[in-house]
């Protein structure tokens, strides 16, 4: 395999990862925000809603839960600064639709390639020597 290819599949993965933490933080954040807007009276019934219960006197589960806000904030934050440097951004969205459907579902979804290629209307050896077109344009990063 070209070495070109590789370095690009590899940063694809990397990228795929970072993309799925990023959804499985934004889903919490999402959930703890949901909680916070039904019950912004009772802010005890929002963390018990969130599994966040009290500890201890010391830590209340409000408390808690506001802490963990604000943590998973940086978290989505400082993983979108690291999907960024890998460099991949401004080439994905240079793909046609197709295409970055492909890696979508490949990378980002982490789908197989053997059930990301009826998606596509592709064989599952058509759909690997999609991607190793695509990881081979000349704007490919590698």
């Amino acid at each position: 395999m070209d070495e070109r290819i590789k370095r690009t599949k590899d940063k694809l993965r990397v990228y795929g990862n970072y993309t799925r933490q990023i959804q499985q933080l934004e889903h919490r954040l999402q959930q703890i925000e949901d909680a916070i807007a039904w019950h912004e009276d009772w802010p005890e019934q929002a963390a018990k809603e969130c599994g966040i219960h009290r500890l201890d006197p010391k830590h209340p589960a409000v408390q808690r839960m506001t802490i963990e806000q604000a943590s998973l904030e940086l978290e989505i934050d400082q993983a979108y600064v690291e999907r960024q440097l890998l460099g991949l951004d401004a080439w994905l969205d240079s793909l046609s639709g197709d295409d970055r459907q492909i890696i979508r579902l490949v990378y980002e979804a982490g789908y197989s390639y053997q059930a990301a290629a009826p998606l596509v209307n592709l064989s599952k050896s058509g759909l690997r020597d999609r991607i190793d077109a695509i990881c081979k344009s000349p704007h490919a990063c590698g």
